[in-house]
């Protein structure tokens, strides 16, 4: 389960951030968390709560927004999103992952 890992480095991110912030509690963490990540969201969800035990993130309230793969068509340049596997434009299968993959951070709350 390398949600584990990927919670570990998030709450390392915004605590680091947070105290540069002044922040002493964060309540709620906003991430962004493509489709095709290979992160279950309940599974991240479980691990923050637990390694945040004891940190200024526990309790905080994990957000979490899906996005959907975008894809690139290598012959005509056509810019996809969705579940695809030829090009919508030119009906090539020459296509490439340009977003969907990804996990950021968008904010945390605290005070």
């Amino acid at each position: 389960m390398h949600e584990i890992s990927v919670a570990e480095e998030l709450i390392r991110i915004v605590i680091e951030n947070a105290e540069k912030a002044g922040i002493k509690k964060v309540s709620e963490v906003n991430l962004r968390i493509g489709e095709l990540s290979c992160i279950v969201p309940d599974s991240l969800q479980f691990a923050f709560e637990v390694l945040s035990q004891d940190k200024i993130t526990q309790g905080a309230k994990l957000n979490i927004e899906r996005t959907q793969p975008r894809f690139e068509c290598q012959r005509c340049h056509s810019v996809m999103s969705g579940d695809m596997e030829r090009c919508g434009e030119c009906g090539s299968d020459e296509i490439r992952v340009i977003g969907g993959d990804d996990l950021q951070i968008v904010s945390f709350v605290g005070d």
